[in-house]
């Protein structure tokens, strides 16, 4: 670790790079198999769902392109999601590879970024150690929905900071164009994209500029002119279009969230336990997990994090501003999520990695900023005279990286078990499938379904019409019908995935009478509820007994239905919306003595 050139010599000189490129390669190919074993494991969760159910019922156009997701401007990702879900709906491992391919190549562009920062080091290998094993990006690494926002972040920051950099160092033009791309490149995925101009800011101000703040800054004004005014030219246009398309909250809400338990939660509980191979401990949620570390973990983790800072500062110079880009992208988070999420469901929120997966890389770039020198930079920090390294030693900091390492592994395990044990989304679809085959087996006809959410343990109800029936089970639909109106025959699916008849469970019933309830032997007949009604989505139960077959027309607030009821004891289900304070029935042969027994309104549900 120490900023000690390497030794000279032809030979050594030529095969250090090429070894260190092997083992960098060896440990990005060990990630990917983690990788692939934790997505082997998993199947679509939550977003997953209704990225397809949008892809699979929308036309392919700029409204579909450019709809705000949650906060979310990310038109390449509902391009990619459109695609696969054209070629591969429903089949995980299409998505897993697509992840999968996207890990590979942030990894390779981490390690050929760690080798232009800081050249052929060993220490090169410790810091892409780092950044491979920590918890930050693993839920990006196996929820496509999170994976196909931030792995391009991710791939933007590793290639756009090398081509910045080369930039920076060579003043030409092409280096400028390529961050550009790189950087646009992310900004299609991911909004948050948008604070990798302020990672190059940093990055140009720290180390290739000198002086006091304002020198520096005129410094940069002078020298990189161009790209000082493509970035703010770039960075306000994707605003600009950020603020009409995506935002769907007003960032004036930050002040309403206090800032601290939500920075206490992301730096001093995720963050800090995170860069030492933690959390090692998890609290479960529906399917992913909060960090829940122990209170010995976090004293640990900030003892450690204190003390490279500290000993950094001691033993080289002009080591605060390595920590910038961390800083930096760690307020934001905060603000972010004090604008947006943590309004919702409190600041718990920040518990989770997948609000700040870019911090692994940020913190392996800045242990590398403090520890070594950047190649190419204007200025740099160097060794203080006199100061022993202690703590340097090849040995003590390989011994020291693997276990962060080997912690990292187990809190990635842990998390990888929780969340496949947990996402029963597979499982109800397989049933849906089976459940719909055998009854096509055994009947020959469609089933006919209520078209409700799927249980929102899978899918929040927010996302309606997404979370249909007839939506989401579009690629079943030779094997489904969604009626308004059924007699006798009428299904949900249950939280299992079990397909049950429907109940309706009483909003409102009919008022109650003697005799046989409510016979038909009029021209019209209404029957009284015992409320006022008004909205939709309701359904109404009737359960009669008629002689012999009639037609009816039955008319609920704006609904009117035209149906034959057959002779015998039967239940008629009949949708109804508006407002309304009776059900009518018209249209039918008096001599058919039809009698209803009971009528109630109310939204349906799986019955027994």
């Amino acid at each position: 670790m120490s900023d000690a050139p390497a030794p000279p010599g032809a030979t050594r000189g030529r095969r250090r790079p090429s070894r260190l490129v092997v083992a960098g390669l060896a440990l990005v190919v060990a990630q990917l198999v983690f990788r692939a074993w934790a997505l082997h494991g998993s199947w679509f969760y939550f977003d997953d769902l209704a990225f397809m159910s949008r892809a699979m019922n929308q036309p392919l156009d700029a409204h579909y392109l450019l709809e705000s997701y949650g906060g979310h401007l990310m038109p390449g990702g509902f391009l990619v999601a459109y695609g696969l879900t054209e070629v591969a709906a429903f089949s995980w491992g299409w998505w897993a590879a697509l992840l999968l391919l996207m890990q590979a190549v942030a990894g390779v562009g981490m390690l050929r970024l760690l080798l232009s920062m800081f050249g052929p080091r060993p220490f090169v290998l410790v810091l892409l150690a780092g950044y491979l094993s920590y918890v930050f990006t693993l839920s990006a690494g196996i929820w496509f929905a999170a994976g196909i926002n931030q792995l391009p972040m991710q791939i933007a920051l590793t290639f756009g900071l090398h081509a910045h950099l080369a930039y920076l160092r060579h003043r030409r033009v092409r280096s400028l164009v390529t961050c550009l791309l790189w950087t646009a490149f992310g900004l299609v995925f991911y909004e948050k994209t948008l604070l990798l101009f302020g990672v190059y800011a940093l990055v140009t101000l720290g180390w290739f500029s000198h002086g006091r703040t304002p020198e520096r800054l005129r410094h940069v004004w002078d020298t990189y002119r161009p790209a000082v005014i493509a970035y703010a030219a770039v960075g306000a246009a994707y605003l600009a279009a950020y603020v009409e398309w995506g935002l769907d909250f007003s960032p004036g809400d930050s002040n309403a969230q206090p800032w601290s338990p939500i920075a206490l939660n992301l730096v001093g509980l995720a963050f800090s336990t995170g860069v030492i191979g933690g959390p090692f401990r998890w609290e479960p949620l529906a399917v992913g997990s909060f960090a829940d570390p122990s209170q010995i973990a976090m004293a640990l983790s900030w003892a450690a994090v204190l003390g490279v800072a500290i000993y950094a500062y001691r033993t080289r110079t002009r080591t605060k501003r390595a920590w910038s880009l961390l800083g930096f992208t760690l307020f934001c988070d905060v603000v972010l999520l004090a604008s947006a999420r943590a309004n919702i469901v409190g600041p718990d929120i920040a518990r989770e990695y997948r609000y700040q997966t870019e911090s692994a890389a940020l913190f392996v770039l800045g242990l590398g900023l403090a520890f070594l020198p950047l190649v190419g930079a204007t200025e740099n920090g160097g060794l203080r005279e006199g100061v022993p390294l202690t703590y340097e030693r090849p040995r003590f900091v390989a011994l020291v990286a693997l276990a962060v390492v080997a912690a990292a592994t187990y809190s990635s395990v842990r998390y990888v078990d929780l969340w496949q044990d947990r996402n029963h989304t597979r499982s109800y679809f397989d049933t849906v499938e089976q459940q719909l085959r055998a009854t096509d087996a055994a009947t020959g006809t469609r089933v006919p379904l209520v078209d409700v959410g799927i249980p929102q343990t899978l899918l929040w109800a927010y996302r309606y019409p997404e979370n249909t029936y007839s939506h989401l089970f579009r690629p079943l639909s030779r094997w489904t019908s969604y009626p308004d109106q059924a007699v006798d025959d009428l299904y949900l699916f249950d939280d299992t995935g079990e397909l049950t008849p429907v109940d309706v469970p009483p909003t409102r019933s009919a008022r109650e009478t003697t005799g046989c309830g409510y016979r038909l032997d009029d021209e019209q007949t209404s029957v009284p509820l015992d409320g006022p009604v008004f909205g939709d989505g309701w359904w109404i139960r009737v359960d009669y007994e008629a002689d012999a077959p009639t037609p009816v027309t039955v008319t609920a607030g704006d609904l009117s239905h035209d149906l034959d009821l057959p002779a015998g004891e039967h239940t008629l289900f009949v949708t109804g919306e508006g407002e309304f304070r009776s059900v009518s029935f018209a249209g039918y042969d008096a001599d058919a003595e039809v009698c209803i027994g009971s009528l109630r309104l109310g939204l349906p549900e799986a019955g027994q």
